[in-house]
């Protein structure tokens, strides 16, 4: 039987399928859970023809990785950079974690990739990670200082540790909204950037309505 032939222009469109096909899959079965077939099948092609597009399932994943970067980028970082002063950027924070947890047709996928659902042992993958999550780190680290430079914050030794501190709060966050409601997750979220800013010496910014919040608050007699 003869081979299909690849076409010499790939459709964008298709390969934009595949990959949010895969990204969804990965992130609620993980990369072991998961085959080529299975997914050429969810997109309604053959398995030859998914091979146009990625050249293996590690490339596929690697991808998808790259779109989950992406997506904290979109709703995350890229706030945070043209916010104009640290105190703004970490509200931008808090926020950017509430508007992913909103976004309930990635959700499952976003908290599966990030936390790593199954095992995924291959090196390529695991460097992509630790650099991915080393940057976001650096950046958050930056801002810390900054923000105690200018007076803004207050806290104890190096910023770095504190930056990782707030990066596994955003994985927690993730995690708990795979059962949690939306409700009980931005409560969440919410609490966690008061006390973030009460922790670090910060009014609150007024956004989080904390005034509102300690007035309605009784005081002991």
């Amino acid at each position: 039987m003869a081979s299909i032939q690849k076409p010499a222009v790939l459709d964008l469109e298709t390969r934009e399928r595949i990959l949010q096909t895969a990204f969804e899959m990965f992130g609620r079965f993980g990369y072991d859970g998961v085959s080529i077939d299975q997914i050429s099948k969810a997109c309604g092609l053959s398995k030859g023809a998914m091979y146009w597009y990625f050249r293996n399932k590690e490339a596929l994943f690697v991808e998808c990785v790259k779109r989950l970067r992406k997506l904290f980028v979109a709703h995350i970082y890229g706030p945070m950079a043209g916010a104009d002063d640290p105190k703004e950027q970490m509200l931008k924070f808090f926020q950017g974690i509430e508007s992913i947890l909103q976004d309930s047709e990635n959700l499952q996928s976003v908290s599966g990739l990030l936390i790593g659902v199954g095992r995924v042992d291959r090196d390529l993958i695991k460097d992509f990670r630790t650099r991915a999550r080393r940057d976001a780190e650096r950046f958050l680290a930056g801002i810390l200082d900054n923000g105690r430079a200018s007076g803004q914050f207050r806290f104890v030794g190096e910023a770095l540790p504190v930056a990782r501190a707030l990066f596994i709060v955003l994985e927690g966050c993730l995690v708990q909204a795979r059962t949690d409601t939306a409700e009980q997750t931005a409560d969440a979220v919410h609490r966690l950037a008061l006390g973030f800013f009460l922790a670090c010496g910060a009014k609150p910014p007024a956004e989080l309505g904390y005034d509102a919040l300690l007035a309605a608050t009784p005081t002991l007699s």
